[in-house]
């Protein structure tokens, strides 16, 4: 019989903490046991208020297993390190605080959410839940840039707060975080549950609800804290994360990140997964606690670091280095430059997805990496970055701000310094366009060689007018140069050319009005 304590002992010395936790203990465990055990663990780390503990079960195998943990222990964790005090207040109905000006993308992109539920009403709930949060957040925080994707994370959520009476299962932690215990009256739990819930009946009868003012609090302290550098109005900062990869990948195997080039080429391969923490390639379904998506937000959570994407996609390039090097091969005819060799394969690759076995691997490789790049990370993004602020210790909302008006005033920056290199390239000093003049239409000795053998007709021309004109006087410069205007060569007559100009000048101006 297990023990209701935390830490359980084995074989009275061994702690069952981790043991239960790792690939090793299927040797001891069937899966269901095992899974059980942990479940156990998790709910007495909560009763004892042992943060450590917690921390220690998300970042293991399988996370927090099942969303009826999730629901309060992502909430815990997420308020014990940022605390919305007086925000949390603001907007609870959205409506007395001022439109964000992304609201009409976020509608746009939320009727495309939940693709996967079938019962039109469930589908109906938790859209509108998914839009109230998104436009909540924004609204309470204006400083924000929605982006798409956003609504993919904050689906995740909703999908994790969310539960239906009649579930079994669902009477069980999450359900003591309530100001009620589930009656068997779908109206009466209703009330019980919490003011803030909101609920839908289900054709089958039972009853969907959520939390509202959980789900918010957990989504906004989330985006805060790991989101803001996605948030801007440009993702400067977002490559910024990015470039990261191919130092991971370096470091961890050099010969492939060499074969793909990868300190060459920008990853924006990377873009879609790491901005929605993979939710859009994985697309979560609402029956899955277990769902790999799940675990990587726990894993976010539980770490307190959003380098944990990055570190997965690196680990997942990996994985599967040895089919990208076979479609690189299959696809070197296919591809008039590397840059688009290399994306092409690897999103062909990432299309196809991967099984949960690899991804467990990787998930599992994640979570024994140490951070080897923190030296890398200072390097490349800004000071305010969510990569550089991840305290280990609480902060607060004015904190976040601070950063968040920082990073906006350092993107505006470097947009404009951006723009100001941009338009220096577009147009070029005299100077340069003098430099540039031989390679405008053709190798520079072509251009002079031209040069030189007009310079040449002009000399013989006038020499000509010597030859059997003894008695008479020299024929007039202009005639000389008459003639020379006259023959459609050297592209003299045809429209201005860069390269041509000056001579062409020259000419007009010594064949203009003379005196003999």
């Amino acid at each position: 019989m297990v023990s209701d304590h935390y830490p359980i002992l084995v074989n009275d010395h061994e702690f069952l903490g981790e043991s239960v936790l790792d690939e090793k203990s299927v040797l001891y465990f069937r899966e269901d046991e095992r899974l059980s055990l942990k479940s156990q663990n998790i709910s007495s780390a909560m009763v004892q208020d042992d943060l450590d503990a917690l921390l220690s079960l998300g970042k293991s195998k399988d996370g927090f297993v099942k969303h009826k943990l999730r629901r309060p222990v992502w909430l815990k964790i997420l308020k014990n390190r940022l605390s919305l005090d007086h925000y949390s207040e603001q907007g609870k109905d959205g409506a007395e605080l001022a439109k964000h000006s992304d609201e009409h993308q976020v509608s746009l992109d939320v009727r495309r959410s939940f693709g996967d539920i079938h019962d039109s009403a469930a589908k109906t709930f938790l859209r509108q839940a998914l839009e109230q949060t998104v436009v909540r957040v924004l609204r309470t925080f204006p400083l924000l840039n929605y982006y798409q994707g956003y609504h993919d994370v904050v689906a995740v959520f909703v999908l994790v707060f969310m539960h239906t009476h009649k579930t079994e299962d669902e009477v069980d932690l999450s359900d003591s975080t309530t100001s009620g215990t589930p009656s068997s009256e779908s109206s009466e739990h209703h009330e019980t549950l919490s003011s803030s819930s909101i609920s839908t009946k289900l054709s089958d009868d039972s009853v969907l609800f959520i939390d509202s003012e959980q789900l918010f609090e957990s989504v906004a302290i989330f985006t805060l804290l790991y989101l803001r550098d996605f948030m801007m109005n440009s993702l400067t900062f977002t490559i910024d994360q990015l470039a990261l990869i191919p130092i991971i990948v370096k470091k961890n195997d050099p010969i492939f990140h060499k074969t793909f080039q990868l300190h060459e080429i920008d990853p924006f391969f990377a873009l879609s997964s790491v901005l929605t923490l993979f939710s859009h390639d994985l697309r979560p379904q609402s029956n899955e606690s277990l769902s790999i998506v799940f675990q990587i937000f726990d894993l976010v959570i539980a770490s307190n670091s959003m380098l944990v994407p990055l570190t997965i996609y690196s680990n997942l390039l990996l994985a599967k280095k040895e089919d990208l090097l076979t479609r690189l091969h299959e696809n070197l005819e296919n591809f008039d430059n590397d840059t688009d060799l290399i994306h092409g394969v690897i999103q062909q690759e990432m299309i196809v997805g991967s099984s949960i076995r690899l991804w467990n691997e990787v998930l599992e490789a994640t979570r024994a990496s140490a951070d080897t790049i923190s030296v890398e990370v200072k390097k490349t993004v800004n000071k305010y970055s969510v990569l550089l602020t991840d305290s280990q210790t609480p902060v607060s909302v004015d904190d976040t701000l601070n950063w968040l008006t920082k990073e906006i005033r350092l993107n505006e920056l470097r947009l404009a310094l951006g723009h100001r290199n941009s338009s220096a390239k577009n147009t070029p000093s005299k100077t340069s366009k003098w430099k540039a003049m031989p390679n405008r239409r053709g190798p520079f000795l072509v251009r002079m060689s031209l040069i030189v053998g007009i310079a040449a007709i002009l000399l013989k021309l006038y020499m000509r007018s010597f030859e059997g004109h003894q008695g008479y006087h020299l024929l007039p410069l202009r005639s000389c140069f008459d003639q020379v205007r006259s023959l459609k060569f050297a592209g003299l007559q045809l429209p201005p050319k860069v390269w041509l100009d000056p001579l062409k000048n020259v000419l007009k101006n010594i064949g203009g009005p003379f005196n003999s």
